[in-house]
């Protein structure tokens, strides 16, 4: 006769997210949350989902696609290894754009100088404010260099802001080769999965 014990045991397996642990117990991955899903999840069962799943797609990306157009979107963020904030300021400045059944890829260069036209404007509107702040000699010095500060960390957050809204998805567009160097001002090309 043996000295161990035996134990009566049932292994099940439901998903492939179980685990059992051979005793007693079974752990069990059921994220809480849509957060704990994205942090832990693998990248492609996360394509898997978001193709399948609208709700986790809009919280992916920020926005809404039809079940033709997800297919396209991962295929076109896998083809080019895009991160799921960069799809996100790409759609925000309209390189990307979703109809019901397609998606368009926008590579015109009118958003970046769209971009740095308004950082010009901006900068000389703020310019002439701390300029104008720096000449006013009927207010006492500390409030005229509080305002300066002022002014300068405004039109920094804002310059800041306009750099990442319309000239960082334009870099990003060409670093990683959606851009071609050649290609005319106007150009719009529908992305299809084979391609």
């Amino acid at each position: 006769m043996s000295d161990t014990p035996q134990f009566d045991s049932v292994q099940l397996n439901f998903a492939l997210e179980q685990r059992a642990a051979g005793r007693d117990y079974h752990e069990y991955f059921i994220p809480g949350s849509i957060k704990l899903l994205l942090a832990t999840a693998s990248k492609t069962k996360l394509d898997e989902l978001a193709m399948d799943n609208e709700r986790l797609f809009k919280y992916r990306f920020g926005f809404n696609a039809t079940s033709l157009v997800r297919p396209q979107l991962i295929a076109f963020q896998n083809k080019y290894d895009l991160l799921d904030d960069e799809i996100r300021w790409l759609k925000r400045a309209g390189h990307l754009r979703v109809t019901r059944r397609e998606l368009v890829v926008d590579t015109s260069r009118l958003m970046p100088m769209y971009g740095w036209f308004q950082i010009s404007l901006i900068s000389l509107v703020f310019a002439a404010a701390i300029l104008q702040m720096a000449g006013a000699e009927h207010a006492p010095a500390w409030k005229r260099d509080l305002v300066q500060i002022c002014l300068g960390l405004t039109w920094f957050c804002v310059g800041g802001l306009l750099m990442k809204m319309f000239i960082a998805p334009w870099r990003t567009l060409k670093q990683t080769g959606v851009v071609d160097s050649c290609i005319p001002v106007w150009h719009r090309k529908t992305f299809n999965i084979s391609g």
